[in-house]
């Protein structure tokens, strides 16, 4: 069993770093997306704050489970 787990760890470190590193990427791209949201829901011209403030309303007001399953499938 412990030889099992010996094999099995390398590739669960492979893994675990992916997921690192694609959590760190989609921080990074999250982060810039909402900097430019917010920028032109605030000081954008009329129909760009228009559309980020239907696209924000539309995203909350979608129960979670929803988007999940949306996001899933």
């Amino acid at each position: 069993m412990l030889s099992q787990i010996l094999y099995a760890l390398p590739f669960l470190a492979g893994g675990f770093a992916l997921t690192l590193w694609v959590s760190l990427l989609v921080v990074v791209l999250s982060l810039i997306a909402g900097v430019l949201l917010g920028v032109g829901l605030v000081y954008g011209p009329a129909p760009l704050r228009w559309s980020v403030r239907i696209f924000s309303d539309t995203i909350r007001g979608i129960p979670i489970l929803v988007l999940m399953f949306f996001v899933y499938y």
